[in-house]
């Protein structure tokens, strides 16, 4: 009930910027150089071979998961071991868990929950061709009050995002803020921008719907995933792919420097 309640604030929080139904389309122009980065909240209640294939038929460089527990790391671990030899797991109770496949080397600045937070942050270095990115990972606080209420949630939530998000920006700006955001536009999405800081979609247009929840009478969506990238690098190519087990669809991004 509690994830559903979420999951249905989330039509209401996501669906006001006019967002279009994901058709796996890339938009862009990719060049061999660039690097692609990509969320995924696989679900915690939905572990799937499907969701395992998704993140393989990416083929991503970097791939960030929210969602994760015991029995997805060792499905991911499995098939996916020698495709990225860098992989970092942190398991958590129900949504908390988090992991990291990558290519190239990672280095884990801190994991953390901030205060009054319902997840953990995860804010990790990666040695990548494009040069040193700094990346914070997040998934922030579900739209639901303390109780799990759906209406007082919706209108005291959003704050608890923000302020999330701006413990765990903390220190030098990063590179790249990306992960499940439990808002399509809003506080935290406004501040990240503020910042000068780019929605991966923005750059591609039309944005596309990263969530669909088949309720049994109703199909409830929305654009809680992200990815946010700094000035000095440039989004070459977007997709919501159209792929997996999840309900949420794997965002996938592909970056350039820009100097």
């Amino acid at each position: 009930m509690r994830r559903l309640l979420s999951l249905a604030l989330l039509l209401l929080a996501g669906c006001g910027d006019d967002a279009v139904p994901a058709t796996g389309t890339v938009r862009g122009v990719a060049s061999t150089d660039a690097l692609w980065v990509m969320t995924y909240n696989v679900n915690f209640e939905r572990p799937s071979e499907d969701t395992v294939t998704a993140i393989e038929e990416a083929d991503a460089d970097l791939v960030f998961l929210q969602e994760t527990h015991a029995q997805w790391e060792r499905a991911i671990r499995a098939r996916l071991s020698e495709r990225y030899p860098h992989v970092l797991f942190r398991h958590a109770a129900d949504e908390g868990g988090m992991a990291i496949l990558s290519r190239h080397p990672i280095t884990e600045q801190r994991h953390e929950l901030a205060r009054g937070g319902a997840f953990p942050a995860w804010r990790v270095t990666a040695d990548t061709p494009i040069g040193e990115l700094d990346i914070l990972h997040v998934h922030l606080h579900p739209p639901l009050d303390e109780d799990g209420g759906l209406v007082v949630g919706y209108f005291t939530t959003s704050d608890a995002r923000t302020q999330e998000l701006m413990h765990h920006l903390r220190g030098a700006p990063p590179d790249l803020v990306l992960g499940d955001f439990n808002e399509g536009e809003g506080p935290a999405v406004s501040r990240l921008e503020a910042f000068g800081m780019r929605q991966a979609q923005a750059a591609w247009p039309p944005l596309e719907l990263t969530w669909r929840w088949d309720t049994g009478t109703t199909e409830l969506v929305g654009r809680p995933d992200h990815v946010f990238v700094a000035p000095r690098l440039r989004v070459a190519a977007v997709q919501v792919m159209q792929r997996g087990g999840s309900d949420h669809r794997p965002l996938r991004v592909a970056i350039e420097a820009t100097r």
